[in-house]
């Protein structure tokens, strides 16, 4: 056992107290800004939208193109172009859902 200070520590209170800043920076939450504050005006400034704007959003409305729905996003010149049952024709799709963000994916990343 280590002695410091002329106190005792047992191994696995060491090793938690060596591993206590990582674990404060993983659970560190960021101050939100409040109306009438500089940062809650540069926002909307900036993103064209208040910061709570999605506050009390529990489900996303806005649709993204899947494999099941590309028909309502890419044109139809284009659709009979492709061969839609292939493989790679899905996984562009696939990266294209990836790739593509809501406008409330868009706040949140802000």
């Amino acid at each position: 056992m280590d002695k410091t200070d002329g106190k005792e520590y047992n191994p696995s209170d060491r090793k938690k107290l060596l591993a206590l800043p990582f674990l404060l920076h993983r659970t560190q939450e960021l101050p939100e800004p409040k109306r009438g504050q500089k940062e809650w005006d540069a926002f909307a400034e900036l993103y064209g939208k208040e910061w709570d704007t999605y506050q009390h959003l529990q489900f996303d409305q806005e649709e993204k193109i899947t494999e099941f729905n590309y028909e309502n996003f890419l044109p139809k010149q284009l659709l009979q172009t492709l061969d839609t049952d292939s493989e790679e024709f899905k996984n562009l799709i696939k990266e294209l859902n990836f790739n593509s963000k809501t406008e409330y994916e868009r706040h949140r990343e802000n």
